[in-house]
């Protein structure tokens, strides 16, 4: 892949994440309880799916430290979401993001052909993203 695409995805689904933030941020009031443990939890799983399926595929001899990062921001992802709620919001965001950042790497990784998972996820991080932004007025 592409370094300059590399980093313009990276940056496109940061600006994903950020602007879904901003946005839910904005409404937190709206959001009750169930509601925010399902925005946590996805947003954690489908970020570590994206950023693990697309770090993978650019650095697969680095499956090791691409696993340990990723898993990391989704841990991180997953608390930053789940402070729009509360305290069991943010231990379900961490533990979405522990779940999927150890696996996500791998689904790319050990693919015959990883570039149509890496577009799946990646599509459908921003569908998660729109799909819970529009979920809170519902």
């Amino acid at each position: 892949m592409n370094f300059v695409l590399f980093i313009l995805v990276n940056v496109l689904l940061s600006a994903g994440l950020i602007g879904g933030y901003i946005y839910l941020r904005r409404i937190k009031n709206l959001i009750g309880y169930h509601l925010g443990m399902n925005i946590s939890m996805t947003v954690s799983t489908v970020s570590a799916l994206s950023f693990g399926g697309l770090w993978g595929y650019q650095f697969p001899y680095y499956a090791t430290w691409v696993t340990i990062i990723v898993t990391v921001i989704a841990m991180l992802i997953g608390m930053i979401f789940g402070t729009l709620v509360d305290y069991q919001t943010i231990v379900t965001g961490v533990s979405g993001g522990i779940m999927a950042g150890l696996m996500s790497p791998m689904i790319v990784m050990h693919s015959h052909h990883p570039l149509p998972i890496l577009i799946f996820c990646i599509i459908l991080f921003f569908f998660s993203i729109f799909m819970l932004c529009t979920s809170v007025k519902v």
